[in-house]
């Protein structure tokens, strides 16, 4: 109902539209079309009440508002804008978006980057999700992974650890296992991974590791695993046991290294860094090789040359190499390709290689760097967990906000809080009034179902949908807390 037109009351007493006719429950009763008629006109009256609600809310006269698309300027419509958009209209400055690169030159000028699908004539199937069956990788062939890894158009997933690839182990000084905090800043920044030897006890790793494999196949039994054809993803860990919401603390209690991997971390990505995500990548036997890709993806096609926005931690259970698919990495590449500047072309890259290390190990990596899961070739599951952490701006990947367990919040510290979001969710009802405790008070009301909102009002408000109001409770709560610390 527009402004100005006259609200009709809803019903009569006895259940008829007060405008219905006199007779009109002798048509109902003579007349299957009588009452087709008043239902039509009730339904009329219940659309014009909605109508007139939410006319309600606006502020302005309507009447002001166009009637018709003629009384539109002609720079608005959208067939004129998009006819003064071309390419050649579009600004400079923003046309590298659709150029594609720096990842359509990347794969140009590295076609070996590309994972098989039965490629050179040799068959391959992508696995259907059956467990049983080992998937055979085509193009795999161990004699001649020394030289491969993308040299001479060799598969990127063909390839060896940096010790025994004739490309790599020319290089003294690339990433091996260390405790020396000094030594793991100098590989991550000249290399963009590190490995810290021993970041987990054996107590540590075993317990965590003998977690994971019990919840995988838990979820595997009710068909809730989140299968590909490179692994199982197991998300929301933070659910799962306490001893992972300790990972994403980096709490010493879990992650004996957890201090110095905190640090590092922490000149990456700067003070109140957060958790993107932490999740465990089971590559399943015999996986399909992973195009090799940044993780930073969240803002391709920008690149940051200067520092990454996200570092991963990774957990390693067990021991990797190129047998069971250590994790596929092109050492610099996180400077070779975000170096690039918008629009420019990436050229040949150096070959990718397995990571090696022992279980027990943490690698740290630079989110620009190119990596992806390398080919399981053996008929066991092979088990690591990614933290990944990003600077606060950016949006998460795990919608912590709502998938995480009303007791696992509950008993959540400041730390674990902060991490998983709650400390840097936008504004609530009101802004003064919004923070980390406002933030999990709004959560725990939702589980109850006792949240209020503040819907569309007008003075004088009846004090108890006042007082039912959820933002009106906490702000009452904060204030008295506020008067107290003042005093």
């Amino acid at each position: 109902m527009r402004r100005g037109q006259q609200r009709i009351s809803h019903q009569s007493g006895h259940g008829f539209p007060s405008y219905a006719p006199s007779n009109a429950r002798r048509i109902v009763c003579e007349s299957v079309k009588g009452y087709k008629w008043i239902r039509k006109q009730w339904l009329q009256v219940q659309y014009n009440d909605r109508q007139f609600k939410r006319d309600c809310l606006w502020k302005h006269d309507m009447s002001t508002q166009p009637k018709d698309v003629s009384q539109v300027p002609e720079e608005f419509l959208s067939e004129n804008v998009e006819a003064l958009s071309t390419e050649e209209d579009q600004m400079k400055d923003a046309q590298w978006f659709a150029s594609g690169e720096p990842f359509r030159s990347m794969h140009v000028n590295n076609p070996w980057l590309r994972p098989p699908v039965g490629g050179n004539g040799v068959p391959a199937t992508r696995p259907d999700g059956s467990l049983s069956e080992p998937f055979q990788c085509p193009l795999y062939d161990a004699g001649r992974s020394a030289e491969g890894g993308g040299l001479n158009g060799t598969p990127y997933y063909d390839t060896t650890v940096p010790r025994k690839h004739n490309y790599w182990k020319v290089f003294d000084d690339l990433p091996v296992e260390t405790k020396d905090i000094n030594r793991a800043r100098r590989d991550l920044q000249k290399y963009g991974y590190c490995l810290i030897e021993d970041a987990m006890s054996e107590y540590q790793r075993s317990y965590m590791r003998d977690r994971l494999d019990e919840q995988a196949r838990a979820e595997r039994e009710c068909g809730l695993a989140d299968m590909s054809p490179h692994f199982h993803i197991m998300w929301t860990l933070v659910n799962k046991g306490d001893c992972f919401a300790k990972c994403i603390e980096f709490s010493p209690e879990w992650v004996q290294g957890g201090p110095l991997i905190e640090q590092l971390n922490k000149e990456l990505l700067g003070p109140g860094h957060y958790a993107y995500s932490f999740a465990s990548n089971i590559a399943r036997p015999g996986s399909y090789p992973q195009n090799l890709h940044q993780d930073s993806g969240a803002i391709h096609p920008i690149q940051t040359p200067g520092a990454p926005v996200l570092v991963n931690t990774v957990y390693i259970m067990q021991d990797v190499n190129e047998v069971n698919g250590g994790t596929l990495v092109i050492p610099t590449s996180h400077r070779l390709v975000s170096q690039t500047t918008p629009g420019e072309e990436v050229g040949p890259l150096p070959p990718a290689v397995n990571v090696e290390a022992k279980g027990g190990t943490v690698m740290l990596m630079d989110g620009r760097l190119l990596h992806g899961t390398g080919v399981n070739h053996t008929d066991e599951w092979r088990y690591i967990m990614t933290n990944s952490n990003v600077k606060p701006w950016m949006r998460q990947q795990e919608n912590w906000q709502l998938s995480v367990d009303p007791e696992v919040l509950e008993n959540a510290s400041d730390k674990l809080l902060q991490r998983m979001g709650y400390f840097s969710s936008g504004l609530l009802e009101i802004g003064s009034y919004s923070g980390p405790k406002t933030t999990l008070a709004v959560r725990l009301a939702l589980d109850e179902g006792k949240y209020q909102r503040i819907r569309s009002m007008s003075s004088p408000v009846p004090d108890d949908v006042k007082e039912g109001l959820t933002i009106h409770q906490m702000k009452r709560r904060i204030d008295a807390a506020r008067a107290a610390k003042a005093d």
